[in-house]
């Protein structure tokens, strides 16, 4: 159906807002560059990875606990080149084409940004850094991870590489250029939260003519 507008329509004038409708108003209406790709990343049917560069970030675990843990095949090829290992309950392919799935587990994080334009994000991570997760959650010092916030950066390439993480109070968000991040956007964002259902599952045949683009 197409709709049609008339340019010389009266444009609806604004009401006055409150606080909570004006806060409202500016999530729903985005401004910059990160304004786009949260936007974009809304509209998504995939969950958009957190990516870790050597300029720290700053995030905030909407749980304590990963939202969902899988196996997964790397090929490198054109186009897609993640796969999720169906190993667990049927026979893959490219485990019997030699390729080793490494493990990946999946937390939800919010992306903070200065100018407030939030967004959602899955931190995916390893072995390596699930073991330094874990004892942040468990130490009392640190833990739980929801509890504060976090400055992510990564150190070198490829197999030297290490992501660090810092813990930053909420207090000290000013030093980091944050506004404050409240428990009702911890509630609003947490209503936003990738689930396991998101993981893409591949079937069989097209594992079989991946892996025979290896042969």
């Amino acid at each position: 159906m197409s709709h049609d507008f008339d340019e010389e329509a009266e444009v609806p004038t604004s009401a006055p807002t409150t606080t909570a409708t004006a806060t409202a108003a500016r999530r729903i209406i985005r401004s910059g560059w990160e304004g786009v790709s949260a936007v974009k990343d809304a509209d998504s049917p995939y969950a958009t990875r957190l990516r870790i560069e050597d300029e720290p970030i700053i995030i905030k675990f909407l749980s304590d606990e990963p939202y969902a843990s899988w196996r997964q095949h790397w090929m490198e090829r054109q186009g897609q080149k993640s796969f999720v290992c169906i190993g667990e309950f049927d026979e893959c392919p490219l485990c019997d084409a030699g390729n080793r799935p490494s493990i990946r587990i999946a937390f939800n994080v919010v992306l903070l940004a200065s100018d407030g334009n939030h967004a959602l994000r899955s931190y995916e991570v390893g072995p390596r850094v699930i073991d330094q997760l874990k004892n942040f959650h468990n130490d009392p010092r640190t833990g739980p991870l929801s509890k504060h916030f976090w400055a992510v950066s990564k150190t070198g390439k490829g197999a030297t590489s290490a992501t660090a993480h810092q813990l930053v109070r909420e207090r000290d968000l000013e030093e980091w250029n944050i506004t404050s991040f409240t428990d009702a956007d911890q509630a609003l964002w947490s209503e936003k939260a990738y689930t396991a259902d998101i993981i893409q599952i591949p079937n069989r045949s097209d594992l079989i003519a991946i892996a025979a683009e290896e042969a």
